[in-house]
């Protein structure tokens, strides 16, 4: 498989970066399409934790690269400190990564207004305040800085000279960074970028390289915070999906392979409609044996029951075709489990939402299975059996710990399990 995309099943945090870093090895170009530094994507290499908000999931001892795309929104600042922790490991890894000329940058007055617009809300949505949404506010209301803009600094002054003109005039004074601050912190972040000898590039030449070796798209977020088919207005600001390669020219239509990732259970941050939630001594304990804290935030994480019609939503949404599961190990010793087939929605039974209103609606309907002591039980082949007939896509690989190398096929799991 050249191409394959990989994506969140869910409502994010399903450990991602796990799984593209365990197959980046086999890769030359691993691609991050979308978001920002509200991702987190967890590593570990040679027992040490990294956790990544922007940078690609790649082996940094290993061959590959890595290309940021003109679907993400970019705060340098942060990107330079995960590479200096990078760097401080693994010298050199900084000129192994690329960045899209035609990509937003997350500016300082865009966290400003990120936590101004929490605060004004009747109902706070739940950001993490790190400026996303108020950056591809700005770039879609044609008030954003792209990358190349650092390169031309008299076009970057009249640019944030004009920008920060209207932003002091909606806010009423309100922003405290100036367009003078800003064009500084630019300058600055250019000159430490320069000197990491980070790669700036055009995704119009990429294109050819791309196609001509094989790539590994790594997605942020899940399908269900996806901007226009995810539970609005609690998403994220971004295309969390497959379809979010077309960012760096790329089609689905390219692609060999979609894997989604998803959990043995379900997770959310934030607030937004959860079907499956658990608010008893079961949700409490699952929560602590998953460490379920946002890797961004630290935000506790609401935890549930394994939710199959939104894995199924995901499914077509996002066109997946192969299942990557984590956290299995989470589960081990529950005499029995439960997993959501149907939702119950104002008295219709439906097995796929319509849309995603549907999810402010749903009751689930649950069927009750077999616990499992560890993933080397056949009740847990039996678990994943059940997610494949009920959802049409095959699970074939398995996550059964935090570390990278602990992951198996599931044919390996199965032939393990029979002796």
């Amino acid at each position: 498989m050249k191409r394959v995309a990989i994506v969140g099943s869910q409502w994010g945090d399903e450990g991602k970066g796990k799984v593209v870093n365990y197959f980046s090895k086999n890769y030359e170009w691993i691609v991050r399409y979308s978001g920002g530094a509200n991702a987190g994507h967890t590593i570990y290499i040679d027992g040490k934790k990294y956790v990544n908000h922007l940078l690609p999931s790649i082996t940094p001892n290993g061959y590959s690269k890595g290309f940021l795309g003109a679907g993400m929104v970019i705060d340098l600042e942060q990107l330079i400190n995960e590479l200096k922790i990078l760097e401080a490991d693994f010298p050199g890894i900084s000129s192994k990564i690329y960045i899209d000329y035609e990509t937003f940058l997350v500016l300082p007055w865009h966290k400003e207004e990120d936590e101004l617009r929490e605060s004004m809300r009747k109902k706070p949505i739940g950001t993490t305040k790190k400026g996303i949404g108020p950056a591809y506010t700005d770039k879609v209301s044609r008030e954003g800085i792209k990358l190349y803009n650092i390169f031309d600094e008299k076009l970057l002054k009249e640019r944030l000279s004009e920008i920060y003109y209207l932003k002091n005039k909606i806010y009423s004074g309100k922003i405290k960074s100036t367009d003078k601050d800003v064009f500084e912190y630019l300058l600055k972040v250019k000159r430490d970028l320069d000197k990491l000898n980070v790669n700036f590039a055009s995704a119009v030449k990429m294109g050819d390289v791309f196609r001509s070796t094989s790539v590994l798209f790594e997605g942020a977020q899940g399908v269900l915070l996806d901007l226009d088919f995810g539970t609005y207005p609690f998403v994220t600001s971004g295309s969390t999906m497959a379809h979010g390669v077309s960012s760096v020219g790329f089609s689905t239509f390219e692609l060999d392979k979609v894997m989604g990732v998803l959990k043995a259970y379900t997770t959310r941050v934030g607030s937004g409609p959860f079907p499956t939630e658990l608010f008893d001594e079961t949700g409490g304990k699952i929560a602590k044996l998953g460490n379920e804290f946002g890797a961004t935030t630290g935000r506790p994480r609401r935890v549930g029951w394994l939710d199959l019609p939104a894995l199924r939503y995901a499914k077509i949404r996002s066109g997946l075709n192969e299942f990557v599961i984590t956290k299995a190990d989470v589960l081990d010793g529950f005499d029995e489990v439960k997993i959501c087939i149907k939702y119950d929605v104002e008295g219709k039974i439906k097995e796929i939402p319509d849309s995603s209103y549907d999810f402010y609606k749903a009751k689930p309907i649950y069927e009750t299975l077999k616990g499992w002591k560890s993933t080397n039980d056949v009740n847990f082949l039996k678990y994943m059996a059940f997610i494949e007939e009920f959802t049409g896509v095959k699970i074939n690989y398995i996550s059964y710990g935090p570390k990278t190398e602990e992951m198996c096929t599931k044919n390996n799991m199965i032939m393990r399990i029979k002796g």
